[in-house]
């Protein structure tokens, strides 16, 4: 019952922040107004600035924050399903760049960053009516705002999406594998069913599917090891996990690889069909 109240707690404040940073923003939203003597229409015309700058934030987050296929996982081992994707270090190599083009380009160049922001703003701007607008205090409020959402919104986009995305990711992948032994092993009956015999252990090659030999073929190509499944298609990772709960495809004793663990063709018949 602990458990269960203490993570409900922690679920509740993983989304509070970003809850927090935008209803905080909407407040800024309300104060700048405050500048117009037509109080809810510029309000309108920040609040929705405000919002196209948090989406365009939260999609640079979210395309900074997709993972990364971990090629060293193997779903053989004790690692959770997390640890198949790393986190995408873009944000870092990106940082390292512009550190480098900061230090490699002149002051001069940087101070037409302001005049930048300024022409954003008139443009915004440029019809509104300064006598019941104050124009001096409006242009430095729509840029501050601007500003805000868009770093608000890139922080939740690369948050949620680094959050979510390897589980969704894994549990997709999770769920195609599933499909496909389910069919593999319908595939496999109904072979078992047109023979009309029953199963015989000592027989297993008889039954192979096409997906089955396929993976045997390729494993026989590769001197009768398979060290790792990040290659492989789902079927194809669907039929090694078939072919294991079958004995076919058995661990090797001693891996040459250290650190992983690999398969082998165990079953003599079956190895026989290769030679």
């Amino acid at each position: 019952m602990n458990d269960n109240d203490s993570s409900s707690r922690i679920s509740g404040t993983i989304h509070l922040w970003p809850i927090l940073i935008v209803i905080a923003g909407i407040v800024l939203c309300f104060a700048g107004a405050a500048v117009s003597r037509t109080y809810w229409d510029f309000f309108g015309l920040l609040l929705i600035l405000s919002l196209a700058s948090l989406l365009l934030g939260v999609l640079f987050g979210f395309l900074f924050g997709i993972p990364k296929l971990n090629r060293n996982y193997d779903p053989r081992g004790d690692e959770g399903r997390t640890t198949k994707y790393t986190p995408n270090t873009n944000l870092e190599d990106v940082s390292d760049w512009l550190t480098k083009i900061i230090i490699g380009v002149t002051l001069t160049q940087l101070t037409k960053i302001p005049g930048y922001l300024q022409s954003i703003a008139d443009y915004i701007l440029v019809d509104s009516n300064c006598d019941s607008l104050n124009c001096n205090f409006g242009r430095p409020v729509t840029i501050s705002l601007l500003i805000y959402f868009f770093i608000a919104g890139f922080t939740a986009g690369y948050y949620y999406t680094r959050l979510f995305l390897p589980n969704l990711f894994s549990v997709m992948e999770e769920n195609s594998i599933k499909r496909a032994e389910t069919a593999i092993w319908q595939e496999g009956i109904k072979k078992m069913q047109q023979q009309g015999t029953g199963f015989d252990p000592g027989k297993r090659n008889v039954f192979l599917t096409e997906a089955e030999t396929g993976i045997l073929r390729k494993i026989y190509a590769q001197n009768n090891l398979l060290t790792s499944l990040h290659r492989l298609s789902p079927r194809e990772i669907a039929a090694v996990n078939v072919l294991r709960a079958k004995g076919i495809l058995e661990e090797t004793p001693d891996s040459p690889d250290s650190g992983r663990r690999t398969l082998h063709i165990a079953d003599v018949d079956v190895l026989q069909l290769f030679r």
